[in-house]
């Protein structure tokens, strides 16, 4: 899950879309799309979950609070209902 495992390497910092993906893969090592991960590549899957990262000085910062923001507002599927 991208938004719970960025949640986790962000921690309480904001950091740059491009430095994620090496935090990523030491994260999940055994998850293969994270080893190829851009910063590029992983702004577009923000993206197409609803996650608007903003351009500051083309560093692409993304932060912990526009990721919980996003958890929280995710839909909910049948299979996540108890």
């Amino acid at each position: 899950d991208l938004l719970a495992d960025l949640a986790a390497v962000l921690g309480e910092l904001t950091v740059p879309a491009a430095d994620l993906p090496p935090l990523l893969a030491a994260y999940a090592p055994q998850w293969v799309p994270y080893r190829s991960l851009t910063g590029k590549a992983l702004r577009e899957q923000l993206a197409e979950l609803g996650v608007k990262v903003p351009s500051t000085g083309n560093k692409w910062p993304v932060s912990p609070e526009l990721i919980r923001e996003a958890l929280a507002n995710r839909p909910t599927t049948d299979d996540d209902a108890s």
